[in-house]
């Protein structure tokens, strides 16, 4: 009985080929939306936080998509109310980690969502339907707010905290007992 082992150069071909689908099925899912195909249909993609901070009352009744960081939740009887500072969102859906933004929005959920998850820092990502504006008072001045009632949001997780090291390289200690250490 004569058992053929496969070349070398197959095999590696093989693992070769198993490695790059495994890397391709990584990358879609990176890309893929965090907002359900159904929604994101019916979201006007032309209408930007600009437009609709300018213009609410236009606005009123379209599905829109938008992101940014929760500066505070609210939950009241019947519904959850949560200020986001608006931020650009990539093509996943997540906002970028910037310091820009055109502005603030409300976003309106009718459960209830616990101030200690949906807390202040956090970013967040809806789709939702325009509803009005309201005004209200942020710091000392009147701030018109669009009013976003939810139909999916998603919250994202919180980037892991970078450690601090002394002078600012991670293996200071580690080198402190080298012989020789510091000349």
């Amino acid at each position: 009985m004569n058992i053929k082992m496969p070349a070398r150069s197959t095999l590696i071909r093989a693992i070769f080929l198993v490695l790059m689908l495994c890397a391709l099925v990584f990358q879609l899912n990176a890309c893929t939306p965090v907002i359900s195909h159904q929604i994101m249909e019916q979201v006007d993609h032309n209408l930007t936080y600009g437009a609709l901070a300018s213009r609410p009352d236009e606005a009123k009744g379209k599905i829109v998509l938008l992101g940014g960081t929760i500066v505070q939740t609210l939950p009241k009887p019947t519904q959850t109310e949560i200020e986001v500072v608006q931020k650009q969102l990539s093509s996943s859906g997540e906002p970028y980690l910037t310091d820009k933004s055109e502005g603030r929005f409300l976003v309106v959920v009718d459960r209830f969502l616990d101030p200690a998850i949906y807390r202040s820092g956090r970013d967040i990502t809806v789709a939702g339907e325009v509803q009005e504006s309201v005004l209200r008072r942020l710091g000392e001045i009147d701030y018109r707010y669009p009013v976003i009632t939810a139909m999916e949001l998603h919250l994202w997780k919180e980037p892991l905290s970078t450690q601090t090291y002394p002078y600012g390289y991670p293996y200071y200690w580690r080198w402190r007992f080298y012989p020789g250490y510091p000349y």
